[in-house]
């Protein structure tokens, strides 16, 4: 079986990098492109801008959530079951 393929126009490219850099996640663009999420991961690690790993996003609103003044106290395995 062979598979559908449908090549990339420059208002797609141009909109894939729009979306990269205004730090949208490879999910949101596969729903807005219309395009399978492992499409829009390899043409984006093509044209040089590929998307933070799933492990770098976590970290990073692991951070932002920490350093809010009004972030709600987390209870974590980490912590011996304490809230921190």
């Amino acid at each position: 079986m062979r598979s559908k393929y449908t090549p990339w126009s420059e208002e797609e490219v141009d909109r894939l990098k729009a979306m990269i850099e205004s730090g949208a996640s490879a999910q949101r663009a596969s729903v807005a492109l219309r395009r399978s999420l492992s499409a829009i991961k390899l043409k984006a690690r093509d044209i040089g801008l590929p998307f933070p790993s799933e492990r770098e996003l976590r970290a990073k609103r692991r951070s932002i959530l920490q350093n809010s003044v009004d972030a709600p106290r987390m209870f974590t395995r980490a912590s011996g079951g304490r809230y921190e």
